[in-house]
């Protein structure tokens, strides 16, 4: 039976419905930021489990996403207390810091150099956002454009 439980609740953080799964915890990582957030970060690593305590939103990115620049400017778009941040994922380095500088991105960005977060994560398909709460639980995971009421309802559960 718990192998069947398991079985399900992979197949629903993999699909993006984490109804029920609020108790999940989000895989710890380290990644180098190649850029974004005025150049503040860059160099520098993020550990995710030194964040606790902060409600942290992250965003998987490559360049070829079309999306991903609209999903970060309205990720960015005025919410204290959410640490908002990006890894290209799915992509070549050079391609990712490329696509940093011309967009000017309004939070740091890291490289998943071996792709550990990504597997880690489930990432398939982009763009997908990845919403955190304080203590460390994924709260919603997101794949495509989330904006709006939409938004603004994940970022109030995970800054409640």
């Amino acid at each position: 039976m718990r192998r069947v439980c398991v079985l399900f609740s992979l197949v629903f953080v993999l699909a993006g419905c984490t109804e029920g799964l609020q108790t999940q915890s989000a895989p710890d990582f380290t990644v180098r930021i190649v850029g974004g957030g005025d150049g503040h970060w860059e160099g520098k690593t993020i550990t995710l489990s030194e964040l606790r305590g902060k409600a942290v939103v992250i965003h998987f990115t490559a360049s070829w996403c079309h999306a991903c620049k609209r999903i970060f400017d309205a990720l960015t778009g005025g919410y204290p207390g959410v640490f908002v941040m990006g890894i290209g994922v799915l992509d070549r380095k050079a391609n990712i810091v490329d696509f940093i500088r011309a967009n000017n991105m309004p939070a740091p960005v890291g490289y998943d150099e071996d792709g550990s977060i990504a597997r880690n994560y489930g990432v398939n398909t982009l763009p997908l956002t990845v919403f955190i709460d304080k203590e460390g639980r994924i709260v919603e995971r997101v794949v495509g454009v989330i904006e709006g009421d939409a938004l603004e309802e994940v970022m109030n559960r995970i800054t409640g």
